[in-house]
């Protein structure tokens, strides 16, 4: 068995050259150039992708070799996988001469190989590179072009990986960092293999996902909860980057950058732990993401105003020239050309790199500091209580607010929300949902008001001739949605907090 620890790269056009200039400036004790064909295998109801592996035949100068690949992890771009590789005489796999050791207890292997069946292929042209670096170091560079088959359908393969053939982790990110100088390289959080699953129909087509709760468990310390946080942000913020990639939705880059902000709403709630941990370097990378992406918040007010309020809209005074403005900011918005070359720019990847490489490497510096081994548990209730006593500070100022405290009360509120993001699975769901639902629905009737702010924004750009109808219009939409405000913030503030009545049951 070989442990697999490697690092991939989805790139946009042929790197040779640039691997070639990178690498030749460094120690490459051998290089290979090979043609490679890949068979993938399960059963018809996938049963080995079931136990989380991976199996295939390589064939290469006429040699073929079986591989079967353990569940792992990814993490960023870096995948850890177990897998073991042994030589076969054809083209079709041998269970049985892997170690009994790999499968579960009740696993009947004579039943998974009388049920194996192909199910799709990968053929690439593969150029490789050993690099040897410091403390003994050596790290396989392959670059790999060719296609996935599947079904009758054919999709790119255009990748980089490294993997370490011995050595640390710390020098597989530090030749990373060295060959990602231009932009195209994107930090590949999908193998060929689930690629191949997807394209052969087995996997179901990705679409966006509401983020849910960080799945903290009660036994875990705050420095397990922390990880445990960033970890979960990172795959939902890379999942729906590869999704935008391939589908691009507004829906798409807003759970991007929600996962983006929850992982620097860490640094407030876990303040201490962070303390005591190498300091991290990519704070400054994902506030300029999050900057950069600013203008989703008015590109959603305007996709809203075209669909949902369009009704409304056509009993607005100044109709024509509130269309032309809409019209008009819609052209200044980036487009998704612009928006994938962020995802495709050098910083927003090595952005990806630095969260990755912290993740793999930190180390705790100072093990006396005594929150990092406190239960969660603690730290949820501390938080949960904070938060909810600064919301209640703005909620209970009276019987009705006007519309810029509840503009106030919005950021306040997404605040408190987003710590129950980090700490709510620690609850009872049914308590904690019910506790949560009244100021989600506040947050979504707040977001009903953006249009409305918008349109108050935009009046004062537009040559209305009815300036003043338009304004009290404003004022009537308003009015009624005020009103409804106040009896959900009253609901809200009457309910007893999750995290009074203890843990989870379960």
């Amino acid at each position: 068995m070989s442990n697999e620890v490697e690092l991939k790269f989805l790139v946009t056009e042929d790197v040779f050259s640039h691997l070639e200039l990178v690498l030749n400036s460094l120690k490459v004790t051998e290089r290979q150039d090979q043609q490679l064909e890949n068979i993938y295998f399960d059963t018809p109801e996938q049963a080995l992708r079931g136990l989380d592996c991976g199996l295939r035949i390589r064939s290469f100068r006429g040699l073929h070799e079986q591989t079967i690949k353990m569940a792992g992890q990814a993490i960023g771009g870096l995948h850890q996988r177990p897998e073991y590789t042994l030589p076969c005489n054809d083209n079709w796999p041998d269970l049985h001469a892997f170690p009994a050791s790999i499968w579960p207890a009740d696993t009947n292997v004579g039943l998974l190989q009388q049920s194996l069946m192909t199910l799709f292929q990968t053929n690439f042209h593969r150029r490789t590179w050993k690099v040897a670096l410091a403390d003994d170091s050596l790290i396989e560079v392959a670059y790999d072009i060719g296609f996935i088959d599947a079904n009758g359908q054919q999709e790119a393969i255009n990748e980089v990986e490294l993997e370490i053939i011995s050595g640390s982790v710390e020098h597989l990110f530090a030749l990373a960092k060295l060959l990602v100088t231009r932009p195209g390289w994107q930090l590949g959080c999908a193998s060929k293999a689930q690629r191949g699953y997807r394209l052969a129909g087995l996997s179901a087509e990705p679409d966006v996902r509401r983020m849910g709760f960080v799945p903290v468990t009660p036994e875990q310390t705050v420095e397990q909860g922390l990880i445990t946080a960033l970890e979960f942000s990172l795959r939902h913020w890379q999942f729906h980057e590869q999704l935008y990639m391939q589908q691009p939705s507004i829906g798409a880059l807003l759970q991007l950058r929600s996962a983006a902000s929850l992982i620097l709403h860490t640094r407030l709630l876990y303040t201490e732990v962070y303390a005591a941990l190498t300091p991290i370097d990519w704070e400054d990378d994902l506030q300029w993401l999050i900057e950069q992406l600013s203008w989703l918040d008015e590109a959603l007010v305007l996709q809203r105003m075209q669909f949902e309020y369009r009704q409304m809209l056509k009993d607005a005074p100044c109709q024509h020239e509130l269309t032309s403005e809409i019209a008009r900011h819609e052209q200044l918005l980036p487009t998704i050309e612009q928006t994938q070359g962020l995802f495709l720019s050098v910083r927003y990847c090595q952005t990806l790199l630095k969260l990755s490489a912290w993740l793999a490497l930190y180390k705790v510096e100072k093990p006396d500091t005594p929150g990092l081994t406190q239960p969660i548990h603690s730290l949820a209730v501390l938080s949960l209580e904070n938060s909810w006593q600064e919301l209640l500070s703005l909620s209970k100022l009276g019987d009705a607010l006007d519309h810029e405290s509840y503009q106030r009360l919005r950021e306040m509120l997404r605040h408190n929300l987003q710590v129950g993001v980090c700490f709510a699975a620690l609850f009872d769901s049914e308590r904690q949902q019910g506790f949560r639902l009244p100021w989600l629905n506040m947050l979504g009737r707040l977001s009903d008001l953006e249009h409305i702010e918008w349109i108050f924004g935009a009046a004062n750009c537009m040559a209305c001739p009815h300036q003043q109808e338009l304004n009290s219009w404003l004022q009537r939409e308003l009015k009624p949605r005020l009103i409804e405000l106040d009896q959900i913030r009253q609901r809200g503030i009457g309910m007893q907090p999750y995290w009074e009545l203890g843990e989870r049951s379960d």
